[in-house]
Order: structure tokens, then C-alpha cells, then sequence
């Protein structure tokens, strides 16, 4: 199946066009995960500001789950 992966503060979404391939929804979590992991510990995520979210969406455009990429605690 192909998943779309957009990043959105509820203001600016940044669309994944593309997209990507995975087995089923669990798979596409587990890789979102793991990316959002990285790039926290790679401290590429400091500079940014709010909370911003990573949505998952299917081919259709349905936002199939949310998860937050910028921790605001």
C-alpha cells in the first residue's frame, strides 16, 4: 500500500506527494516512528518551533493516523 507522510502545525501543511510503500498502517507507524526518533536525536528538530504532527494518509487523501513530531512538554 502507499501511505503519504505531511507534516502540519495546523497552520502550514507540508504535503508528501510521493509517497511511500509499506505492508499495512502498522508498518507505516513503525517507519514514521523511527525517522521521528532519528531526527530527534540527530537534534534536527530544535530550531523547531510548536507542535507539529506527522500525518499518515492513504491514497485517497483519508488521514489514517497523527502523531506528534515536535514534543511541546
Amino acid at each position: 500500500m502507499r501511505f503519504h507522510f505531511d507534516l502540519t502545525d495546523g497552520r502550514t501543511t507540508m504535503s508528501d506527494v510521493k509517497g511511500a510503500e509499506a505492508a499495512d498502517l502498522g508498518q507505516a507507524i513503525d517507519q514514521a516512528e523511527l525517522v521521528i526518533e532519528e531526527l530527534r536525536g540527530a537534534g534536527e528538530l530544535l530550531d523547531v518551533d510548536g507542535p507539529w504532527d506527522l500525518l499518515i494518509r492513504d491514497a485517497e487523501g483519508r488521514v489514517l493516523h497523527r502523531m506528534p513530531v515536535v514534543r511541546t512538554d
